[in-house]
């Protein structure tokens, strides 16, 4: 097993979301799949993983590398905020404004913000349901 230190992971990862932002899902799959071989006890890759899904529309695989990286690491903020992400675009509103109030207590920096800011969301009117049927371009699974 090679010992994949930290800012190892950190420079691979970057590269892996720079594939995701280019909407190279292949690549950014795959970088993120040796991840999790490389360094088998971080959720990180896990949650890189659902995210290359969830901007694929595949939100019910998203979920899966969610709960993933919450094995991992059940205080993941980052795994829980993304999780309910995906949650409020699948309809599950209870259990991902529960996810995403406890981000929102615990964190105070990127992983809290952005749960806030979805909370802030859903309670001005968002409904991610319509938004994913207005979306004709997109599809959802």
């Amino acid at each position: 097993m090679i010992d994949l230190k930290k800012e190892h992971l950190a420079a691979m990862m970057e590269a892996g979301y720079i594939y995701l932002g280019m909407r190279r899902y292949k690549e950014a799959k795959e970088l993120f799949e040796g991840l999790i071989v490389l360094a088998p006890g971080s959720e990180i890759p896990h949650v890189a993983l659902g995210n290359v899904e969830f901007c694929q529309g595949r939100l019910a695989k998203a979920v899966k590398h969610y709960e993933k990286a919450i094995k991992i690491d059940k205080n993941s903020n980052f795994a829980c905020v993304y999780m309910g992400e995906a949650l409020l675009f699948l309809g599950k509103n209870d259990k991902a404004m529960e996810l995403l109030e406890a981000v929102a207590k615990r964190d105070n920096s990127g992983a809290g913000e952005f749960a806030k800011a979805l909370i802030t969301a859903v309670e001005g009117g968002f409904n991610p349901l319509e938004a994913r049927k207005n979306n004709p371009g997109k599809e959802f699974e």
